[in-house]
């Protein structure tokens, strides 16, 4: 599927109220950046499994754009990470809603010395704090930051959040007064057809059937059959996206619909929810079809433990009984926050079954019933499901195979085109004990690509990891110590004309736990950018005239630990 970014065009700082469709009672925030702005995200939009948390606003591909208090408020929050957020900032404002900016580049003078500060007092880049009311208060339009690129961020932009202080739910920041240029509707580009149970079918199939869809008028049309024949339970699924004006960007959609004989019987609707539902995305979409196809679909079936608040009505559970002789007209609706709307009709028609049901019952695989803990243990490995694991029940295969170039054999676990929804124990004993027992971690088995470190601890003969994912997995030894490279400057070298020291820092596999720095003994902040490797150290007082020994260790997940000492001539 097309990575979904959409363009949000604006002359001007302060934010109008939209009128329409969108709720008058809202407040009118001041805009959190001075650029024309613009929209490589919205909320709600289809990620990786996750829904974005808020809207990404384009910063013309460059860092260190002014960023605004869009209220005034007081800092309540602030985060620093390698990865994640990168640079973040929270504020709360009087009126019980939280504004966050995030992939900072740095903070405004009185927030960055503040940082700083509680960095070297805890001696680490990273840090979480949280703020007292009157520790640091803003004003509406004063600078608190400048636009960057840090931690997860795949290109400088600013990520903006307005939350519920209390609760911390999410809200779309669209419902307080962003005006967007869109005359544009959304596009639905597939229509999928769902049989539920051995006894229903669909588009002459029990399987699920992909019908292309065509046309660009205010009203969509499938292509052949534009009757689709049916029996039994079925339920539906589209993929969608949307564009604004003047742009070639997609990004995801705001509402979608589905009617059946002038009925809404499914909506969902893209205005708020909790973080602890974001993973419920796996439950909305048709993952095994993302996972064939790296493209999305959106299914109007409600899986059982699936308790996303994003879906706003729905009638049995997004599934349409379909009876002999009847037929029903059906309608998806999809909106963007503007309005604009496509609409794609189409006719089902209730007849007796023509499809030989062939399904036979699967002997290897063993039923798991997601709402009790199911354990399988064998001499080399173990198995642990909690409660909940799944969304629905599931039928999982379960074994193990001697595996070349592994300290054990790979273990399988389920089918990797089955969404898991709360971490699992997954426990493997080592084929050869003389290996020390803090280099041995998990590792998963994807075809064609290097194997994924899960971590792993040692109990009672096994490495036990937690993990989120079926498949095969098996044990590796992390026995190689991280690197360590200079990036701008060379051991013993001159370093007066630099500004800035960088050093590229990698492990091949467990990955990296720790970094430290010290220059003439004493601990310095050092900036780690994970996605890109890079440690830096931009210079302050404590870099002396004259000679200074600047030391740095990093140590992986494995305790194996590398050093890189040097003077450094000032």
């Amino acid at each position: 599927m097309r990575k979904c970014l959409s363009f949000l065009i604006i002359s001007i700082s302060i934010i109008q109220i939209v009128v329409g469709q969108n709720k008058p009672s809202t407040p009118v925030y001041r805009a959190p950046i001075d650029i024309p702005i613009s929209l490589s995200g919205t909320f709600g939009e289809l990620r990786s499994n996750h829904f974005h948390s808020g809207i990404d606003i384009r910063t013309a591909n460059k860092t260190g754009h002014k960023v605004f208090a869009i209220e005034d408020g007081y800092v309540s929050r602030i985060a620093v990470s390698p990865g994640g957020f990168g640079k973040a900032l929270y504020i709360d404002h009087p009126d019980g809603h939280t504004s966050v900016y995030a992939h900072l580049q740095q903070f405004a003078t009185e927030i960055a010395t503040y940082v700083k500060q509680q960095q070297y007092k805890s001696e680490s880049f990273e840090v979480n704090l949280y703020l007292e009311k009157d520790a640091i208060q803003v004003k509406k339009g004063q600078i608190v930051a400048f636009s960057g690129n840090s931690g997860s961020s795949e290109g400088p932009h600013l990520h903006f959040e307005i939350r519920d202080t209390k609760s911390q739910e999410i809200m779309n920041p669209l419902q307080f007064g962003f005006t967007v240029k869109d005359k544009i509707r959304p596009v639905i580009s597939r229509l999928v057809l769902y049989p539920i149970g051995d006894n229903s079918f669909a588009n002459n199939s029990n399987k699920r059937s992909i019908i292309g869809v065509s046309g660009t008028g205010e009203k969509e049309k499938p292509m052949q059959p534009t009757v689709i024949e049916a029996s039994g339970e079925i339920a539906f699924g589209i993929s969608t996206s949307d564009q604004l004006d003047g742009v070639p960007n997609t990004n995801g959609v705001y509402t979608i619909s589905l009617r059946v004989d002038n009925q809404e019987v499914y909506t969902f609707e893209a205005d708020r929810f909790s973080f602890d539902e974001t993973r419920y995305i796996n439950s909305l979409i048709d993952y095994d079809f993302f996972m064939a196809y790296k493209s999305r679909v959106i299914r109007t079936e409600i899986d059982p433990l699936n308790e996303l608040s994003m879906y706003q009505k729905v009638i049995n559970k997004g599934i349409l009984k379909v009876e002999t002789g009847k037929t029903y007209q059906a309608e998806f609706v999809v909106k963007d926050y503007q309005g604009n709307t496509c609409h794609l009709p189409f006719t089902v028609k209730g007849v007796k079954s023509k499809v030989v049901n062939e399904t036979k019952t699967d002997t290897t695989r063993t039923k798991i019933i997601t709402e009790k803990a199911f354990e399988i243990k064998q001499n080399n490995y173990f198995v642990q499901f909690g409660p909940g694991c799944f969304y629905r029940d599931q039928l999982l295969s379960f074994g193990s195979k001697p595996g070349k170039g592994f300290l054990s054999q790979i273990i399988h676990v389920g089918q990797d085109n089955i969404p898991v929804h709360q971490r699992y124990k997954i426990g493997i004993k080592p084929g050869n004990e003389k290996i020390s027992k803090n280099k041995l971690l998990i590792v998963n088995i994807e075809k064609g690509k290097n194997p994924t470190a899960m971590g792993g601890n040692w109990e009672n003969g096994f490495v036990v990891a937690s993990v989120r994912n079926l498949g095969d997995f098996a044990l590796l030894a992390d026995t190689i110590k991280p690197q360590i490279k200079p990036m701008n400057f060379v051991k013993g070298g001159q370093v007066n004309a630099l500004k800035r020291l960088q050093l590229e820092i990698k492990d091949e596999l467990s990955g990296i736990s720790t970094y430290r720095g010290t220059l003439n003994g004493q601990w310095i902040l050092m900036d780690f950018d994970a996605k890109n490797n890079l440690l830096t150290y931009d210079f302050d007082e404590r870099l002396k005239k004259g000679i200074n020994k600047l030391v740095v260790k990093v140590t992986d997940k494995c305790e194996n630990s590398a050093v890189f000492s040097t003077e450094l001539k000032n």
